[in-house]
């Protein structure tokens, strides 16, 4: 990562916690203390989720996935690691490699006026298995394309359709 998109991942993330903070501000302001709790409640639950994704010894991942709003405006996106004592050090690469092509595929099939939630979650499959999960939100104009070009990403990637949302799944070895 070259210095510039450093200082601009910097930026975004000062500009997030300036609105967060003048959020909490404003619920105070107008003394309604349980709503501005609330607001600092859900911001630690965040900061904790992104304690969690960058122990997982993961950093290209860990950037990425810090980055997912920037790099896809049309996405909003939100994750959830849930494993345990896990070094991601050895599939950092392979995370991102999956992740990209899910999200060059998906983005390539949106419509541009739409705004989209992604759902990034980490799993703990097995001892020596790690499930990616990414649920997406939205109207995707031709949802079975989509659904089609994902399952022909590779060979751990499987898709399941909700409704409006879509979801994938890619089942990575950690051993």
């Amino acid at each position: 990562m070259e210095e510039r998109d450093v200082i601009q991942l910097l930026r975004h993330y000062r500009h997030d916690l300036l609105n967060q903070l003048q959020i909490v501000d404003g619920y105070l302001s107008m003394e309604k203390t349980d709503k501005a709790r609330t607001k600092l409640l859900d911001y630690t639950k965040h900061l904790q989720e992104e304690s969690k994704l960058v122990n997982l010894n993961a950093p290209s991942f860990a950037l990425y996935v810090l980055q997912l709003d920037t790099l896809y405006p049309n996405f909003r996106s939100a994750y959830s690691i849930h494993t345990h004592d896990r070094d991601l050090q050895h599939v950092d690469s392979l995370l991102v490699e999956y992740c990209k092509k899910v999200m060059a595929i998906t983005d390539h099939m949106t419509d541009t006026m739409e705004l989209y939630d992604i759902h990034l979650h980490v799993h703990d499959r097995s001892a020596d298995m790690i499930q990616l999960e990414l649920r997406m939100n939205g109207k995707f104009p031709d949802l079975p394309a989509l659904n089609e070009k994902i399952n022909n990403a590779g060979k751990m990637v499987t898709v399941l359709e909700h409704g409006n949302d879509i979801v994938c799944t890619i089942d990575i070895p950690c051993k």
